[in-house]
């Protein structure tokens, strides 16, 4: 049963005066003076923080501006970046930037606050604010893998002190990050006694994957990638080290109703139908199941990732039949995208080619794939219909223990040490009882390194990893540049083989790599700098 409930928390200010009725302190509202007096006060606070934690709309809508999808509406926020035309006037720049700090300014009140509390239980009130610092550091780890040097603001300013903020080097920012999730995981539980709360492994966790990041050097003026690795590979071995998760042993049913907060969680959003939900059917689920349609369409590049059930790239192994292009590969194939041919949630088939005359078929409408390829991750049975689309109650993951495992080996991988450790974590994740993939006997670094990247694509796709490991691996330029999408195979009315492709111009340069800071920030905070390549 899901038991966190984002309460939003808002400290309304006092009005004061000169009579006394101006100076009673209200009643028909919270406010400072009768806030911050119990332990649940800081439970309630704690809570209103969760409110910024990225939801399905955001997270999977990222794979759009990557090599391994496209959007599918040309209004998306998403399209302009993908295209290579989007600018600091761009919306999805400032509704990452505002979403986060808004999130960083509740972290900022609770932290500023919270001392006021004699707390009856000092462990609890003690984890409610470690799970602040986590999630404050969490919020800073996106937005300095967005913009990279961003304003490191630590408690509540005024308007005054806003408009006089600057950039904070990237270094400074994840020896903060590093530093308060060191400090938050001892008052952190292993076990989380409510659904959805901080743990000791998500902190451990959230620093494993920012460490990573910071390797990458994504800004060039923080080399010490040596370093962050190091610290990357503690992290994750100390989640491991833990010994509370484990792989789930269903790929394919790990995102249903059924096994949400399942032993392979270790971060996720709670929603919970009709009181906090989310639109992930209605957004990414196929046309013919009533939906709008989903906004990603899925890419080949993605599905040739994907080897033969013999462990081997589709054009090196001779087995492979492009007549056939779907079968005989890894199972995670079709646990994670609809293409024609899959069973859909209703018990119907899925079917996208042209003229078929399905609702799903490219070109049916506009609301289709463009490319005949769906996500299927999170979309549920339980989530069909009117009534049911918008209102969807499924948890959403944002860590899972398949990811602290390759990052544990790409640490190991790229420092050059413990290689067959590194093998060993891979194929952990390639024997899950429904993958069952052959094993990796890759030795060499650089063989390594192609495993372990080939594994994040697979293993990950579509939970939004793609777009920050193309960053910090400094592939975009190469892998997100072209002038064609290509999308699925199959065999006209003729017997002819078609490979769909539409002419779709992704663009990604050197500037690219951080987004801008967006313009009205500049225009409100003068001492804010541009990123190269924006102004």
């Amino acid at each position: 049963m899901k038991k966190i409930f984002l309460i939003l928390f808002s400290a309304s200010a006092v009005v004061t005066g000169c009579s006394d009725v101006l100076n009673t302190i209200p009643t028909d509202r919270l406010s400072s003076e009768i806030y911050w007096q119990t332990d649940q006060d800081a439970e309630y606070a704690s809570n209103a923080v969760y409110r910024f934690l990225e939801g399905p709309g955001t997270i999977i809508s990222r794979e759009s501006m990557t090599d391994i999808a496209r959007s599918t509406f040309q209004n998306s926020a998403e399209n302009p970046v993908e295209l290579g035309v989007a600018d600091a006037l761009s919306g999805i720049f400032s509704s990452a930037w505002s979403d986060m700090y808004r999130g960083i300014r509740r972290c900022n009140d609770y932290l500023a606050n919270v001392d006021k509390i004699t707390p009856k239980d000092v462990s609890l009130v003690k984890q409610y604010t470690a799970e602040v610092r986590t999630l404050r550091a969490y919020y800073y780890s996106r937005l300095v893998s967005y913009f990279g040097a961003v304003p490191l603001i630590k408690e509540p300013i005024s308007i005054s002190e806003s408009k006089e903020i600057t950039r904070t080097p990237v270094s400074e920012i994840y020896d903060f990050i590093e530093t308060e999730l060191n400090e938050a995981v001892v008052d952190l539980p292993v076990n989380a006694k409510v659904a959805g709360r901080i743990t000791r492994g998500a902190a451990l966790g959230i620093l494993a994957r920012t460490m990573l990041f910071a390797a990458g050097n994504v800004t060039g003026d923080d080399a010490r990638s040596s370093s962050y690795y190091q610290k990357a590979k503690n992290a994750a071995d100390a989640v491991i080290s833990l010994g509370k998760y484990s792989l789930f042993k269903s790929y394919e049913n790990m995102f249903l109703y059924a096994n949400e907060n399942n032993c392979e969680v270790i971060l996720d959003v709670q929603y919970i139908k009709d009181y906090y939900s989310n639109s992930v059917m209605n957004n990414f689920g196929p046309v013919s199941l009533g939906n709008n349609g989903s906004s990603v369409s899925v890419s080949k590049v993605l599905v040739d990732e994907y080897e033969t059930v013999n462990g081997l790239p589709i054009d090196k192994d001779n087995s492979y039949d492009p007549y056939h292009p779907y079968d005989n590969r890894d199972p995670r194939l079709g646990y994670t995208i609809f293409y024609p041919g899959s069973i859909l949630p209703n018990g119907t088939i899925f079917n996208s080619i042209p003229g078929c005359g399905s609702a799903d078929a490219i070109g049916a409408s506009y609301q289709v794939s463009k490319t005949g390829l769906n996500p299927r991750k999170y979309l549920n049975p339980e989530d069909i219909g009117t009534s049911n689309r918008t209102n969807c109650g499924i948890n959403f993951v944002l860590l899972r223990y398949a990811e602290i495992l390759l990052t544990a080996a790409e640490a190991r991988i790229e420092m050059n040490q413990d290689l067959e450790g590194a093998r060993n974590l891979i194929n952990q994740i390639r024997s899950r009882e429904d993958v069952a993939m052959p094993p990796v006997s890759a030795s060499s670094q650089e063989d390594l390194r192609k495993a372990v990247r080939h594994e994040r694509m697979v293993e990950l796709a579509l939970e939004g990893n793609r777009f920050f490991d193309v960053r910090r691996w400094k592939i975009a330029e190469q892998v997100c540049t072209t002038t064609k999408v290509e999308g699925i195979q199959y065999v006209d009315e003729n017997g002819k083989l078609v490979t769909w492709s539409e002419d779709f111009p992704k663009k990604f340069t050197a500037k690219d790599y951080l987004w801008p800071i967006p313009y009205n920030e500049r225009q409100l905070c003068p001492g804010l700098t541009q990123n190269d390549g924006w102004n």
